[in-house]
């Protein structure tokens, strides 16, 4: 298919399936599993592809994801590949406070804070050195994602860029699902320049992923582990400030990009 996905197949997942699909949730290896299970490699991976492809996933962390969608396997108590998609009721000693995070969340990703990120989007990528970039946000399934801004070169309106993504599908979702910044090659930008890179973080606040933040940069800013930590910061107080029940929102993100546009700039000397 087009977009790299697989075709799902109907049927559930067999017992050995489930049992190898939550124990990729659990983090082992596909050789750790072989070993604890008296198979050999090659069988494990065949169950792997076989449960990718009954559960239509790209990868193997999406299929996790989906699994744990579709009921398929229970919520790992620790799980690396699903860590803060764990509804907030299910969360071990959760309180009223997980349940005021968890409706904040519903409220943001009803689209009542799209507007308020499409502005910010616009000031991130007047930053120097910054010509493009997308903001996604947790749909209310938590397993998917749903671009609310996408600006190309010079601010303008982007194209060509996806408008909803499953956790673990492609470099974007696989930030989201490890909740991990990485360094995308390609651009935000309406025309894809392979030259240019895209920074994209996470957006995480309470143990909760809220969305992603990605800047495209030019190919004359070099792009370094300090950046990305910049952004992610950055980006976690974005998020922070999302969650909040107060109605000061707008002066708070601006004081927040006030502060990372310093940090921005010092971090080019």
């Amino acid at each position: 298919m087009g977009n790299g996905s697989r075709r799902s197949s109907v049927g559930p997942l067999s017992k050995r399936e489930r049992e190898i699909v939550a124990m990729l949730a659990d983090g082992e290896s596909g050789a750790q599993i072989a070993e604890r299970l008296v198979l050999s490699p090659e069988t494990v991976r065949t169950h792997i592809r076989n449960a990718m492809t009954k559960l239509g996933a790209s990868s193997r962390a999406q299929a996790v994801a989906l699994a744990v969608q579709r009921r398929e396997i229970d919520w790992p108590r620790s799980s690396p590949a699903t860590e803060g998609l764990r509804p907030a009721s299910d969360a071990p000693g959760s309180s009223r406070s997980g349940a005021t995070v968890r409706s904040r969340s519903t409220a943001v990703a009803a689209g009542r804070a799209d507007t308020t990120l499409t502005a910010l989007l616009a000031d991130l990528v007047s930053l120097h050195d910054v010509d493009g970039g997308m903001i996604f946000l947790t749909e209310g399934d938590g397993l998917s994602l749903r671009q609310v801004a996408v600006l190309g070169d010079r601010g303008q309106p982007g194209r060509k860029t996806p408008g909803r993504i499953q956790l673990g599908e492609g470099a974007l979702g696989r930030v989201a699902l490890e909740r991990r910044a990485r360094l995308v090659h390609g651009s935000g930008s309406a025309e894809q320049t392979p030259d240019r890179a895209m920074m994209c973080v996470p957006m995480t606040a309470d143990g909760k992923l809220v969305g992603v933040i990605c800047l495209t940069v030019r190919p004359s800013r070099l792009v370094g582990r300090n950046e990305l930590l910049l952004l992610q910061a950055h980006a976690g107080r974005v998020a922070e400030v999302l969650l909040s029940a107060d109605d000061d929102q707008e002066r708070r993100l601006k004081v927040a990009l006030k502060r990372f546009r310093a940090s921005w700039s010092s971090s080019r000397r």
